[in-house]
């Protein structure tokens, strides 16, 4: 596995948040995808992924939520591999407020490699190697 964590930094508008004034639940589940893409982006791009023979597909999300968002903040999301089975692999994530080290939400999600049928298949080896193994902030 590559050891650069790669970061990346959403900014909040009102349009991002629920009827409260707080970040909207789909929005972070959105911001987290669009986060864990950053671990595939420097390898390959979108329409090289659906050309692969393998998908990954989500099978399981956890997701505690820590402290409120509000619009004009920025979200720092660091995401990072902590296992890879032979079918599935798991991601953590976590989303901090800009600029400190507040804690905003933890995810964790199983991602299982399937192939074109649907079938649950080995992990590619090639995606063992770009994905980041996850560090702990500093």
């Amino acid at each position: 596995m590559s050891s650069a964590l790669p970061e990346a930094v959403f900014h909040i508008y009102p349009t991002d948040c629920d009827m409260l004034g707080h970040l909207n639940h789909a929005t972070m589940l959105g911001f987290l995808e669009r986060a864990r893409w950053a671990l595939l982006e420097h390898h390959m791009t979108a329409h090289e992924m659906v050309r692969q023979p393998v998908f990954p597909v989500v099978r399981h999300v956890d997701i505690g939520y820590l402290a409120q968002t509000l619009p004009g903040e920025d979200l720092v999301i660091r995401s990072g591999i902590v296992r890879v089975g032979n079918t599935s692999y798991t991601v953590r994530q976590e989303a901090r407020k800009a600029g400190t080290a507040e804690l905003v939400a933890e995810a964790s999600l199983v991602i299982v490699a399937i192939d074109r049928s649907g079938v649950p298949v080995a992990v590619p080896g090639e995606w063992k190697a770009m994905m980041p193994a996850w560090e702990p902030p500093a």
